[in-house]
């Protein structure tokens, strides 16, 4: 069904934005819709490598996002415990890079430079 180079095809997409092919002939299964006009399936396997960058689900993509902003707000209540809002104004950008720096070392990044995991540093015995 899905093999046939001279049928139609379309592109289709679901909630968690995975794309597929489906034939045009048949009707759509639950929960995907379809993405353009039916076209040959080397045209639609062609529209899904361009489009479907990232293969994670959008659930995924959107908890991965939140820990990060997560993540961030955690950085910001630590600094606001570790250094008093006067303290902080008369530092130079140096010393605050400095400090930040210091504050990171705490964090394991990704190449893409997302954060992976909290680095729990070395253990104590």
């Amino acid at each position: 069904m899905f093999d046939d180079e001279n049928a139609e095809y379309l592109v289709v997409i679901n909630g968690e934005e995975q794309y597929s092919i489906w034939p045009a002939a048949h009707d759509l299964p639950g929960g995907w819709t379809a993405v353009g006009a039916p076209r040959p399936r080397k045209e639609c396997l062609d529209h899904i490598e361009s489009a479907w960058t990232d293969m994670r689900p959008k659930s995924v993509r959107e908890a991965l996002e939140n820990a990060g902003s997560l993540i961030a707000q955690g950085s910001r209540m630590v600094l606001s415990q570790l250094v008093d809002a006067d303290e902080l104004k008369a530092m130079s950008p140096e010393e605050l890079r400095n400090m930040l720096a210091s504050l990171d070392d705490d964090v394991i990044y990704g190449e893409d430079g997302n954060v992976i995991e909290p680095n729990p540093g070395p253990e104590v015995a």
